[in-house]
């Protein structure tokens, strides 16, 4: 029984060793082949190609052309060949052709010193516009304001004489010149600003939030202290154990401040809470009574056992999907197979969720094994494409 390819067979490049071609008494019993298709005639011991819609011997004929001279091109020899012939191209422009000559439309070689015409470029300074000036055309640089010019040889030197500013009293300025001044020590006090732009305590700095005003020390410090007022304040460990420093027992410690925080150093009880090292507490308010007074920060929270409730988590195992949602963990087998029946290149969806799945073809009326080429293309698609279309059905098989 012989096996079908639907698709071609790509050796890269090894040998087919004692490999037989089809063997056929004539062209009728090779019947209608495809380009390119081969037979060994064995009645003629020939061996035979489609080509042009018909049975031909290999080798059998000889190939003829004829070379023809184009614009420009030469070919030598110019006349009809037969078999494999080398033909040598070059151009037909006259002249010699060297790094001094170009190339002109004309088809000759021409020296670049030949080719003709006057070059212009524009030239334009601070103000106005460019002006053209043709090749071959002095320019002369003239000084200006605060500017000389020299020639010495080949050389032209530009070069801006000094100018002295003077600044007197209040200094205001514009343009693209850089100015820089000196303000002697003690010069501006604070009774010269502008009352406008000092923010005092009791006008607070939040409301002053810009970058035209300067708040006073009075003012830093109360924004400071409002600031941190509540914020967290380690005071050391807490020996739950014993309730070291008292916490929890009427009278506590006296001053416990809101944001005082304590980390647990040995486990016991807060109040009825269970605590365990690493724990954090935190005063919620001045002279906390009660369990609701503080917040505690759980460090260590015990994994869960077949006798211990606490944090756990479900894997996947062989054949087993696992889902999440809200905290919830669904378990339920996964597919590991997959079949259905095509008839020409498709792309299928298998769902497997995997690229590690092997591909089988069978014909579904020879139950012969079918050869395609399969891409996986996804995790859970794959494409199988066909050479030629199959004559009948296929059924394919995806296995995980």
């Amino acid at each position: 029984m012989a096996i079908q390819f639907l698709n071609s067979v790509n050796l890269s490049q090894n040998e087919l060793i004692k490999a037989r071609i089809e063997n056929q008494p004539n062209n009728a019993a090779a019947g209608t082949g495809v380009e390119g298709q081969l037979y060994y005639d064995t009645t003629l011991d020939v061996l035979k190609v489609w080509a042009n819609g018909a049975w031909v011997e290999v080798g059998g004929g000889v190939t003829s052309f004829t070379a023809t001279d184009g614009t420009f091109i030469n070919l030598t020899p110019n006349t009809t060949q037969s078999g494999v012939a080398t033909l040598l191209a070059d151009f037909s422009a006259t002249g010699t052709p060297n790094n001094t000559t170009f190339l002109r439309g004309d088809n000759v070689w021409s020296p670049i010193s030949a080719i003709p015409g006057t070059y212009t470029w524009s030239i334009q300074g601070g103000t106005g516009g460019p002006t053209t000036v043709n090749s071959g055309t002095n320019i002369t640089f003239a000084g200006g304001t605060n500017v000389t010019t020299a020639l010495v040889g080949n050389t032209l030197t530009i070069n801006s004489s000094n100018a002295n500013i003077t600044l007197i009293g209040d200094v205001t300025g514009s343009g693209t010149t850089s100015i820089s001044t000196t303000i002697a020590s003690g010069a501006v006090e604070f009774s010269m600003m502008d009352p406008v732009a000092i923010v005092t305590s009791s006008e607070g700095i939040p409301s002053n939030d810009n970058d035209i005003t300067l708040p006073t020390s009075a003012a830093v410090k109360a924004y400071v202290d409002a600031s941190v007022a509540g914020g967290l304040i380690y005071q050391g460990g807490y020996d739950a154990a014993t309730n070291t420093p008292n916490l929890d027992s009427p009278p506590t410690i006296a001053g416990i401040k809101r944001g005082w925080t304590y980390t647990v150093t040995v486990e016991g009880t807060f109040f009825t809470e269970q605590v365990r090292v690493g724990d954090v507490l935190i005063a919620e308010i001045d002279g906390p009574t009660t369990l609701a007074n503080w917040t505690t920060v759980q460090n260590n929270i015990d994994l869960a056992s077949l006798t211990q409730v606490g944090i756990g988590n479900v894997n996947a195992g062989i054949g087993i999907d696992v889902s999440y949602s809200a905290g919830t963990a669904t378990v339920s087998a996964q597919a590991t197979s997959f079949s259905t029946t095509i008839s020409a290149t498709a792309t299928i969806t298998h769902n497997l969720g995997t690229r590690d799945v092997i591909i089988q073809l069978y014909d579904t009326v020879t139950y012969e094994t079918v050869y395609s080429d399969n891409v996986r293309t996804t995790v859970n698609t794959a494409t199988i494409t066909f050479a030629s279309t199959p004559t009948n059905p296929i059924r394919v098989v995806v296995q995980k």
